[in-house]
This record gives C-alpha cells, structure tokens and sequence, in this order.
C-alpha cells in the first residue's frame, strides 16, 4: 500500500522519526524526513536511497505547508521534549512549541490534502490508574498527572483537534497513544534525556556514586523503538479513523529492574543509590493493548534485555567507546 508513495517523517532526527525514516527508506518509498536543530549529521545517520533529509521549522506554518506539500502520507513525529528535571522546573516549556508544531501540520495536511496523518500522542493523557488502562476509559473530566498536567491537556487538546479535522474536512488520521519509548537515536542530552538514556550515559562513562531519581519502585512499559515503528506503520496501513490506540510493551518493569539491567549491559559494577528528594514523575503507569491486539492481532515484542543491548551498542558507537 505505501510502496511508491510520497512519506514525509516530520521531526526525522528524533528517537522514533530517525528509526521510522530509516525503515521506510529502507522500502519502495520516497522519504522526506525532517530535522531542526538536531541534523543528520550530529546523529550519525547514514545515507539511505530513498530518504532525504531536509531543515524546517514547524513552528513556521509556511514551512509545514511546503513540507507537506505533494505528500500521500504524513507522520508526524516532530515534538520539543523534555525529561523530568526540565518538566518540574519549567512545565510549560512544551506547551507553545508544541501546539504549534501539531496544529501547524494538521492545518497544512488538509491544504495539501494529504491522504493519511500518523499523529503520535502520549500516555500522559490519562488520569492516575494503578492498572493497566484502556483507551475508552480516558477521562476528560479527571486531571492528568500533576507533573505533566501541561503535556497531558497538550496532547488531549491536539487529539480533539485531530477529531475537528477528521469530521469536518476527512483527513484520515492514525491517533497513536504510546508508553516510554526507547533505543537508538534517543536524546542523551543531560537537560533533555528521559530516564532509560540518562542511566545509560552514566553507566557507560563508569559514574560513581550512581544516583538514581526517586525510590525505583516507579512502575513503567517500556517498548523498543523498532517494535514502535512496526505499529506506526500498520496503523498508516489499517487504522487512521481518529480513533485512539494504545501501543505499549505489555511488559511491567519497575526503575530499579532497569537499572539492574543497564548496569548489567554496560559492565559497570556499583551499588545504586536512590535520592527520594527527587521527583518520581508518574508513580505507575501501563496500558491496555487489547484493542490494538484485537485488530493487527498479537506482536513479539523485543525483550527489555535485548532492547538495552541495542541501545548501548548504538550509543557506544556515537560517542567512540
């Protein structure tokens, strides 16, 4: 179905743009990918027939509408994010950037009638749920997690917006709601990094004492970015009805497992120490993947220890170790 197709990866040098860019132009399609300030170059990514990359600023509605321009389908990857640190410090930092980077792009998909949108939300929608929660039961009416109570509302807004342009113009549009994504291409930046890349980065340099944030006992659902892209892609494929699905490992694993596991990977022997001081960020957090189950059917996930490996080797080799 997207073999000879015109793609355009917005945000192509992020964790899931880069590995998605890199797959489709791995197939019979014209890839253009995207970068803004983090190039091609600085990532490492090599040349791919089919891809190209090119800069734009997504903020700019003049540059989504020429991004867009001529594309059969679009993904829209392209985000500023942040980890914990920077999203107690300053929570809105993501709000304005961010609602013009995702409206700028749905509003140039329709003027460019792009065939299909691939519009990649967040967990952070939902309210506190210590299970494993379902899509339909979102509650509006129930704030998000405090500390992302400016991303989670970011994310439910763009979501409604996507439903304004599915029923009122018929822009098909995949609305993907994922867990903690992680592997290659992640941010390993100190001010940017989310929790698996920042414990990574210092247990390959070897760091001592190996302070981890909060108590460790945060539950999460990892999934493997090559696992992640599969989903994007069948979602293009069957699924762009602007009806949310949950993608996620399925697999429970709390910090402190990580860590053991990382440490392990990276050679690197030292007793961990937790600083309770520091935020936790969301205390428990998994989803439901029924539905997504019920209409791709089930998936071999990559196993958390495996997934790791891949990303240490990556990042290993970025850096020169």
């Amino acid at each position: 179905m997207i073999g000879g197709k015109n793609v355009l990866v917005a945000g192509g040098t992020g964790l899931v743009g880069a590995n998605l860019a890199r797959r489709l132009g791995s197939e019979n399609v014209n890839v253009l990918a995207t970068f803004h300030s983090r190039t091609p170059d600085m990532l490492q990514i090599p040349d791919m027939p089919g891809c190209q990359y090119r800069k734009f600023d997504f903020t700019s509605l003049h540059d989504c509408i020429e991004a867009t321009r001529n594309m059969n389908y679009v993904f829209i990857c392209a985000a500023q994010t942040f980890g914990a640190k920077i999203m107690k410090e300053n929570p809105t930092a993501l709000i304005v950037p961010n609602l013009q980077i995702n409206s700028g792009l749905l509003e140039a998909c329709r003027m460019n009638a792009v065939e299909r949108v691939v519009f990649i939300s967040s967990s952070t929608v939902y309210q506190e749920a210590y299970y494993p929660i379902r899509e339909d039961e979102l509650d509006l009416n129930r704030p998000t997690y405090e500390l992302y109570m400016g991303v989670g509302w970011m994310n439910r807004y763009i979501e409604q917006l996507a439903k304004f342009y599915y029923v009122r113009h018929g822009l098909k549009i995949g609305i993907v709601r994922p867990t903690n994504i992680y592997g290659p291409y992640d941010k390993f930046d100190d001010d940017k990094s989310h929790v698996l890349p920042a414990l990574i980065k210092r247990a390959v340099n070897k760091e001592e004492p190996y302070v981890v944030w909060g108590d460790g006992y945060t539950v999460r659902d990892f999934i493997y970015v090559e696992d992640f892209v599969d989903a994007l892609i069948s979602i293009l494929k069957r699924y762009c009805m602007c009806d949310p699905v949950n993608v996620s490992s399925g697999s429970k694993i709390t910090i402190r497992d990580a860590v053991k596991v990382i440490l392990e990977v990276c050679g690197h022997s030292v007793n961990p120490q937790y600083d309770v001081s520091k935020p936790n960020a969301i205390p428990y957090r998994m989803l439901n993947t029924n539905k997504f189950e019920s209409i791709f059917g089930e998936r071999a996930q990559t196993e958390f220890y495996r997934g790791i490996q891949h990303t240490v080797e990556w990042y290993k080799a970025k850096v020169g170790h």
